[in-house]
Formats: structure tokens, sequence, C-alpha cells
């Protein structure tokens, strides 16, 4: 069932659009994350949504009814914004039963409802300490609690762990995420961070131009992102842009970064990046070891570090010997590697071209 449906929403800003023709569909019980980098509109997206602004033109569904024109104050959204905005006055507890109190509910409703999200967040401790005597990461759950106590239809996340530490954001993500799951609430997510849209997602849209671009879950955007700069936002590893084609009868030469790439097949479309995979690619120590097959494509670098990713895997980071500075991510089992690596170490990548993913 689509809990929020938006229908050509399109904004413009000293006759620039920000957003144009967006069309979005957000499940019941979903959370959504918008991905994109700065200026790319999902804020201003989300102030359309919240009825915080009014688009040019477009509409807004929420469960089938139009809210385009309705204040924000009827809408029954939850807002998490950017910036921990709490009432510096109030303690923790007055902060989270704020809205509530606007509903005109009961002493008894008020006390039950904020017992039931201060638990749910894990703030009974702090229910009587005032903003000023607690850190930012607890400062967003009290956000949290404040804007999931009213029970809302919708709940929106602008960047809601830009301000917090690195140690404190992936506890607070999967915090945000937990809520949402047992609660059940449909939640559009805004964000510029990869990470976090890989942690709590169960769809992403990626944003630029002021649309987007491509949806669905990470995985089969990772598997088939349909261009470059897709697969750069989303933090694809091993991506690189083609500066230009050259044809040959039976091949098609991409200059990259890396070098020169003849793939052994006509390419009928535009070509923007390649993708190589961290499991594509192979490895030797001397150069003699690469195998004698014309098509394979390589490159010399240096060892940068070695990271490991399971029992059965390391990941190695390779400074490509390259006119500009690359790196390449390689997944290597461990039982492949009989040499003994260290940084700066010279090492040979090589990949056949037939399983270069070309965006």
């Amino acid at each position: 069932m689509v809990s929020l449906k938006l229908e050509d929403i399109s904004m413009k800003y000293e006759k620039k659009y920000i957003l144009e023709d967006l069309n979005l569909d957000v499940e019941h019980g979903e959370l959504l994350v918008l991905l994109g980098e700065s200026g790319c509109g999902k804020t201003t997206l989300l102030k359309i949504v919240a009825g915080i602004i009014e688009p040019e033109k477009g509409k807004i569904l929420m469960d089938n009814s139009d809210v385009t024109h309705l204040s924000s104050q009827r809408r029954k959204i939850g807002y998490v914004p950017q910036a921990q905005v709490l009432f510096p006055h109030m303690t923790v507890k007055k902060n989270i039963s704020f809205g509530l109190e606007s509903q005109k509910l009961s002493k008894e409703e008020i006390e039950e409802k904020i017992q039931w999200i201060s638990n749910l967040a894990h703030l009974e401790e702090l229910m009587e300490r005032y903003p000023s005597q607690i850190s930012g990461g607890q400062k967003q759950k009290v956000a949290l609690a404040r804007a999931m106590a009213i029970e809302p239809h919708l709940l929106l996340l602008d960047e809601p762990l830009s301000s917090i530490d690195a140690m404190g954001r992936e506890e607070l993500a999967l915090t945000i995420r937990r809520i949402q799951k047992e609660t059940e609430t449909t939640a559009l997510y805004v964000t510029h961070n990869q990470e976090e849209a890989r942690l709590i997602s169960d769809r992403v849209g990626i944003m630029y131009d002021g649309k987007i671009q491509q949806i669905g879950n990470v995985v089969d955007i990772d598997s088939s992102p349909q261009n470059y700069l897709i697969a750069k936002i989303m933090g694809t590893p091993n991506i690189w842009s083609v500066d230009f084609i050259e044809e040959e009868s039976n091949a098609t030469i991409l200059s990259t970064n890396l070098g020169k790439i003849s793939i052994p097949t006509k390419i009928q479309r535009k070509v923007t990046g390649i993708n190589i995979t961290p499991a594509s690619f192979k490895i030797c120590f001397n150069p003699n070891e690469i195998p004698e097959e014309e098509e394979l494509f390589s490159v010399k670098g240096y060892i940068k570090s070695v990271i490991q990713i399971d029992e059965k895997t390391d990941r190695i980071i390779v400074e490509i010997v390259s006119n500009t500075i690359e790196y390449a991510k390689i997944d290597v089992e461990k039982t492949l590697i009989t040499a003994e690596i260290s940084p700066n170490q010279e090492i040979f990548l090589y990949v056949d071209p037939l399983e270069i993913r070309i965006l």
C-alpha cells in the first residue's frame, strides 16, 4: 500500500529548477532514503512534503488523500531537522510532551504516550534533565522521540546524524531504524552519506538535477547503477569516468585515468564510466605472472593497506601508477596469497575486459 505519493513535483528558485517533475511512491512501513550531494534538492523536497513550503507544481498524496495545500499541522507528520531544535528551558520529558499537549489529550493519555516512547528510545534516565545536560546524540534521540510521540502517519528526517560524532552516528542510525520498524512508521530520510543509506534503508532514491534518477534497494543499485554519477553518489568501489571513446572494427577503446582499455565488443549506448568490482581484479607480484592473453587489461600499483573483511577474505587498497592519484580495492581470498604483503609493496592488477561493467 502506498503511504506517500508525489506526482510531478516542481520547485524553482531564481528561475532555476531545484525540483522538476519529480515522482515518488513510498510504501507503508518503508524507510526510503533520499541520497544525494548538497544542492540536489532533497531537503527542499522534504520541506514540501512537510508542508513548510508549497510546490509550484505537482500533487502530494498521503494515504490517497490530497494534502498539497494542507498546513503542516494538519498532515500529522513527525519532523526531525538537521539542527537539534529542543526547547532549552524544558526538560526532556516536557520537550517530548510538547506535540502531545497541542493535541488536547488527557493527562493520562499524554503520560502513557511519553512512557511508551521514552522506553522505546531508551530515554528513561534522562527525562528530568535539560538539553544542556545531555549529549548531541541524546538530543537527537529526544527530537526523534518528540516526533514519534504523536504517532505520525509519516516521519521525515533531514540529515539527522550530520552533527553527531562518528562514534555515536551508527548507534543513533540503528536506533532510528529500530524505532521505525517496531512502530511500522513510513519514513523519508534525507542524507548525503552513503554509509547511512546502506545501514538503514529499505530502498534508496539517488537524487541529482532535481530528480530521483534511480531507485531500488542497495544491492540492486550496486549491481546495476545506471551511470557513473549514480555509482559515485552510492559510493560504489572502483569506478572511473570515461574521457572519450574510440571505435575499432571489433572493439571499443575507453580512455580512463587508469589508461586505455580495449573492450572486445561494440558498445551501442552512451558511456559515462566503468566499474571493476573488487572481486574481478586479479593480482600478482611479478609482471611475468600475468597470463599471456592479449585482451587482459593490467596496471601496476603499490599496496597502501590491507583490511580483513572476514576469515576468508582480505581487501587490499592499491595506489595505481597513473597520471593522477587513483586507488583500487581488491578482494582476495587469503589462501591465494602466498607471498607476505606489506605497505608500499609493488603489485600488479589485471582483469578480463568482459568483466568490466560499462556505466
